[in-house]
């Protein structure tokens, strides 16, 4: 059986991922992963006061809410158009390209597809671009989708 994993962040241009996905998947006949990652960082280091244990535990799950409907949501795509697929969320310390390629490397997948923002320039030096890391930083044969 064909695997793919699909790597989305739940913006605007997951949709675009999740449609050529599904071309793909199709054509295939493949089963697809919709995965999602978010790295505790993206709030500690945001946040500079002290959080009591009760507080961060309601950021961890509300994190996980929002990162389940993000998964669940392209999963029912995939699925309304004959795609068998199933969702897995990382949260963790780790940032989301290096969760993608653990995720990738560790799985038994044929295909990575993730999307690209077209950051260009300085804003690119700087935020970095995660599909370009995933390109870099995994074995698994990647699609970029733009």
């Amino acid at each position: 059986m064909y695997r793919i994993l699909m790597a989305i962040d739940g913006d605007e241009h997951s949709e675009r991922v999740t449609e050529e996905t599904i071309t793909i998947a199709k054509g295939l006949n493949a089963e697809v992963t919709v995965l999602h990652v978010t790295g505790e960082y993206d709030v500690k280091n945001r946040i500079s006061v002290h959080m009591s244990d009760d507080y961060w535990a309601q950021i961890k799950k509300n994190m996980q809410e929002e990162a389940d409907k993000i998964v669940n949501k392209a999963a029912e795509k995939l699925k309304e158009n004959g795609v068998k697929a199933e969702t897995k969320v990382l949260i963790g310390k780790q940032s989301p390209a290096d969760g993608i390629c653990k995720m990738a490397d560790r799985g038994d997948f044929n295909l990575l597809i993730v999307g690209s923002h077209r950051l260009k320039g300085v804003r690119e030096m700087f935020l970095g671009s995660v599909s370009n890391k995933v390109a870099h930083c995994t074995v698994k044969n990647v699609l970029i989708v733009k």
